[in-house]
């Protein structure tokens, strides 16, 4: 499906921070990030929806548009929904589980009694989908930093950008609600840039809050939250929208999992473990950018200069803001077996997100063995976890992805994270990662 996100999405392989000139104050690169793509997809989000719809046609799934959840009510055994179809028709529905992915006003959460506490940002901001005429190279998204507040500009196919203006005054908030016409938002922009971006069309423009809320709790016995349904950040780098795919994608697994009678019940509780922490990680970096563009234009309004991020602060910046940088070193479904004193500061350790990821195929746990191993023991491991895990004899020189230092056995979940290490894969290492994987997996 990667390839598709990659066809279809403008390549943004840098931030620049601008004067209202468009002159280039300071620069990040998505480059060294630690991801093979080192650059963002920016499309729009009816274009992610659609691809993702057509990838889940292609499995077998149906997605029904205009079914209204009036209400959710959990049970002994799993939840109620009650629902209206598209023509007004009530309808009902008994499931094991439920996922609310329903935004601010999910409907799930509030059946959980839950409350997205937190903070909403002063002012109001406005957010459309425009063409603009200027000089703004397309290979990166532009933080415009003016006296009168910030615009950001970031490129989107077929010539047309995103843009935020924030900073609204009130009486700019309260027209652009009345009149979002082409000449309404271009007059906000010129207000802060008046000539070097020259706006010619809005598709659609919206004016919004902007908020900085988590709720209590992601997940209960059958009810899980996702994205911004459970956490509202500022939407600067689309990072509520990527938290939420990587909320599906911690909880993906595991519940198939659970379904198809493989893994243990418990397993879905470590969905709100690890996402928790998650969600603060995600608000804490968005945050950062927030203040970041208001720093920008507190700076231009003082005549201030900016002074850009050292190489390694902006390495750190886009490994935070791609997500890239999260762990899970406390979850249940982490651990380690070792037997000597071998581990190495600053290489992948359990909990991190395995380097090599891309390079495992299947929905799986891969068991990669680097180095000698008791055959017998790996055949017995072969056969109990047969369907559930990989095996398989890793290259020598892939031992840093795995944290090594020399030979031994590392697990890396379907998300991709390294779950558990043994080192060496002698007998005992591989019976601490049969143990291991009997804590929530159910053998064959």
């Amino acid at each position: 499906m990667i390839e598709q996100f990659l066809g279809a999405s403008e390549h943004v392989r840098c931030t620049r921070i601008c004067d209202e000139d468009l002159t280039p104050v300071a620069e990040t690169r998505f480059a060294g990030a630690g991801c093979e793509w080192e650059f963002q997809c920016c499309l729009p989000q009816y274009v992610t929806e659609q691809i993702l719809i057509d990838r889940l046609n292609d499995l077998g799934v149906r997605v029904e548009r205009g079914v209204t959840v009036e209400s959710v009510h959990e049970r002994s055994d799993g939840v109620l929904v009650n629902v209206q179809q598209a023509d007004g028709t009530p309808d009902a529905i008994e499931a094991s589980w439920v996922v609310g992915a329903g935004g601010a006003h999910s409907v799930t959460r509030d059946s959980m009694h839950g409350v997205l506490a937190g903070e909403t940002y002063p002012g109001s901001a406005l957010v459309a989908d425009v063409q603009v005429s200027s000089e703004l190279p397309r290979d990166a998204s532009a933080l415009i930093a003016t006296r009168h507040g910030y615009v950001l500009l970031a490129p989107l196919p077929q010539d047309r950008w995103i843009t935020f203006i924030g900073d609204l005054e009130k009486d700019e908030a309260d027209r652009l609600e009345r009149d979002r016409s082409v000449a309404a938002v271009a007059a906000t922009l010129t207000h802060r840039i008046p000539a070097a971006v020259q706006l010619t069309d809005v598709t659609w423009a919206a004016v919004f809050r902007m908020h900085h809320r988590l709720v209590a709790k992601l997940a209960d016995r059958h009810r899980f939250l996702l994205g911004d349904a459970g956490h509202l950040s500022s939407p600067f780098g689309g990072e509520g929208l990527n938290s939420g795919l990587h909320d599906g994608h911690n909880l993906a697994w595991k519940l198939a999992l659970v379904l198809s009678g493989r893994a243990k019940q418990p397993l879905l509780d470590t969905f709100a473990t690890e996402r928790e922490l998650a969600a603060e990680h995600v608000l804490a970096v968005s945050d950062q950018v927030h203040h970041l563009a208001h720093r920008a234009v507190e700076a231009a309004q003082t005549g201030e200069r900016l002074h850009p991020p050292t190489a390694a602060e902006a390495a750190r910046f886009v490994r935070s803001r791609s997500m890239l940088d999260f762990r899970y070193p406390d979850s249940p479904l982490t651990g380690e077996h070792h037997t000597r004193g071998d581990r190495q500061d600053g290489l992948p350790a359990p909990g991190d997100r395995f380097p090599g990821r891309t390079g495992l195929h299947g929905t799986t746990h891969h068991l990669l063995v680097f180095g000698p191993a008791p055959e017998a023991r790996l055949a017995q491991l072969r056969d109990r976890w047969t369907g559930l895990v990989e095996v398989t004899e890793a290259a020598d020189d892939d031992r840093q992805q795995a944290g090594l230092a020399a030979d031994g056995a590392v697990l890396v979940r379907p998300d991709g994270y390294i779950g558990f290490r043994a080192a060496p894969a002698d007998a005992a290492g591989l019976e601490a990662m049969d143990s291991h994987l009997s804590s929530y997996l159910i053998p064959a």
